[in-house]
């Protein structure tokens, strides 16, 4: 049993929305998802919740978000910001 069973769901949360969205980025399967996230955490030495976080972030457009360490947010512009910039939609700046 966990210290703080209540923040585990919050994590699972973080992590399947991180996965989604590297899946929806790179077209490929959760598996490969997860193991992408994996080798980020542990390349940039930043947790894979804050992984997750600032992988969430980016993909929101967001230049830092609460709950995000500063950097898990620059390492994920600098792993995914190429793409998640060309995946913005085009029309973001019609009203």
């Amino acid at each position: 049993m966990t210290e703080h069973p209540a923040a585990e769901p919050v994590t699972r949360t973080t992590i399947d929305r991180a996965v989604g969205v590297l899946i929806a980025l790179r077209g490929c399967s959760p598996e490969e998802a997860f193991a992408e996230l994996a080798a980020h955490s542990f390349r940039f030495d930043v947790s894979l919740v804050q992984s997750a976080r600032s992988i969430v972030a980016a993909a929101r457009g967001l230049d830092s978000a609460n709950g995000v360490a500063c950097a898990a947010m620059t390492s994920a512009q600098e792993e995914w910001g190429p793409l998640l910039a060309d995946r913005r939609d085009p029309f973001d700046h019609v009203a």
